[in-house]
This record gives structure tokens, sequence and C-alpha cells, in this order.
């Protein structure tokens, strides 16, 4: 088999060694889609990352493709779909729980994302990168004792009400599986938002939960609420989100995802990213809560060991 490995800057060496030694191993590290697309026509496997989207237009340029591996819990990056229909196999970390909970990189961020924009960390440093030093411009909130509403208490959930806990806050949270009596448990999501300072979304991301955080469901959303996302973009409503903060109707939003990532093209214009150029409370990183040095080798390691259970044994 002929692997080729597509985003290769920083991928672990210990897993190149492993399917080095079985296969033929391709490292690239492609930034256009054109590109990637014009070398994978002779490619039996792919490793993957988020740069691109594998959309059916893409996959049918590699005729002799059998598996797509992604070190990714989410896999709105790849039609899995028209993939699987022709008998390719994705390899991926969805459903991996055990193993998922040593992976701490994704609540870290969100915490992060938190932190920075309650205590307007990047605009204060913005302001003193322009020679300002105005400690009044930029008071900020305190953590303790506010409460944080939790949408989706998974592996990402639970360690995101972790943190919560360490710092102060009264945790509240709505999961249609997922039950515990240790936090404040909603039986529908309108009456926690409604509850929360802080509203936490870490959903996954598929066909039931596209566009789950509407309109109806954010104008529940007190005066004064922090939105953070590190789940997918389309789980919720980019533009009534944006409109809420225009409004002054919340105090912020912080993302780590937005709608249509992979179109470059299109950013500029995303509702959210507009905002982003004005003075308003939001902060954006571009889909980086999962990439740390440490987590992208332990999940590319793991993913190949998953890899080779199925192909070597």
């Amino acid at each position: 088999m002929r692997i080729l490995i597509t985003e290769s800057e920083d991928f672990s060496p210990n897993a190149i060694a492993e399917l080095q030694k079985h296969f033929e191993v391709v490292q690239r590290d492609f930034t256009s889609l054109e590109d990637l697309t014009e070398n994978i026509a002779e490619v039996d496997v792919l490793f993957v990352r988020l740069r691109f989207k594998l959309t059916q237009e893409i996959l049918e340029k590699a005729p002799k493709l059998q598996y797509i591996l992604t070190a990714t819990t989410g896999l709105d990056h790849i039609d899995t779909n028209y993939f699987e229909s022709r008998g390719g196999k994705v390899i991926s970390l969805k459903g991996e729980v055990d193993f998922l909970g040593s992976i701490p990189s994704t609540a870290e961020h969100t915490w992060a994302l938190l932190l920075a924009l309650l205590k307007k960390i990047p605009t204060a440093f913005e302001d003193v990168k322009d020679g300002n030093w105005h400690r009044d411009h930029f008071k900020g909130n305190n953590l303790r004792g506010k409460k944080i509403g939790i949408l989706g208490l998974g592996r990402v959930g639970k360690q995101v009400a972790h943190f919560a806990e360490a710092f102060g806050l009264e945790i509240g949270y709505f999961d249609i599986v997922a039950q515990t009596n240790k936090y404040k448990c909603f039986s529908n999501p309108q009456e926690m938002f409604a509850w929360a300072e802080i509203i936490s979304i870490h959903i996954p991301y598929n066909t039931e939960n596209e566009n789950f955080v509407n309109e109806e469901l954010l104008k529940h959303c007190q005066k004064n609420a922090v939105l953070i996302n590190t789940s997918r973009g389309n789980v919720w409503d980019e533009k009534f989100v944006a409109e809420l903060l225009k409004q002054d109707k919340i105090f912020g939003i912080a993302t780590d995802v937005l709608q249509d990532e992979f179109n470059q093209k299109q950013l500029k214009r995303n509702p959210l990213v507009e905002l982003a150029t004005e003075e308003y409370n939001i902060i954006i990183t571009p889909h980086i809560a999962g990439a740390t040095y440490e987590s992208m080798s332990m999940t590319e390691e793991f993913i190949v060991s998953q890899f080779l259970k199925t192909t070597t044994s």
C-alpha cells in the first residue's frame, strides 16, 4: 500500500516509523487543494488533518483510495457517505471514548478562550503594542461564582466542568445521553440558556445537531451572556449570534470554529469575522483547540495503531 501524509509538518515521527515498517510512506505538506488533487491518483491511503475538505469531487480523483486516516473526532472535512458507499473505510477518533479521555487540549483551549474574553487580554495587549498603558480601559470580570451551562457533557464537556469546579463556578448542563447528579441537570436547553451566564458548546457535529443552537434557543440567553464554541461552526446560527453581539444583547463570543471554514475566499465575509474587524468583544482562533504538539502526536500514533490492527492482523 502507498500512504500519503498530506500535512507532514510536525507529524509524529513514531507514527511514521510504524507505518514505514509495513508500507511505502510519502510525506508532503500540501498548501493548495489543487496540488493535493494532482497527487492522489495512485494513493491507497490518505492521512489527513483539517486543512482541506475531501469532497466527492476530490475523492473521485483517487480511484485506488481504500482508507482515509484522520486524527479527529469530527468528520465534516470528509464526504464519508460517498467514500464509504464505494467501499472505502475512514479511521478516526470518533467514538474512541477511553483514549480521548487522556487528551485535554480542546478543553484547555476552551478555558483559555473564556479567560481571554472575560479578562479582555487580546485587546489589552494590542493597546500596549500601540504604546499605551490604559489600565482602566480593560476592566475584566471574575469567573468565581458565575453560572456555566455546558451543552454536551461528553469527553470535552466533562473536562471543562472539572476546570469550572476548580475556578469555583456553578455548573449546569444539558445532554440527551450523559447524566450525573454532580452538576445541575436541565431537561431542555432553553432553561439552561436562560440560567447560565456562560454557555460552552461541546455537542458533536452531525445531521441531528446541524444548527442546534438556533435563533429560538439563542433568544433565551441572558443580557450579559458569554458564548464559547469549540465544537463545529455548523452547530450554531452564526448570523444570529453575530446579531446578538451587535445589538449588545450578550457580553461576548469566543469561537475556535466557523461555518465553511475550509473556504478561504469566504472567510472575510463570515459574520463573526466581520465583527472581529470592528471593536466588538469577540475572539476567533483558526480551529486550533486540538492542535498541540503533545495531543497531535498522541492522536496520530493512536490512529496508526488502529490502522495497523485493521491491515496487518
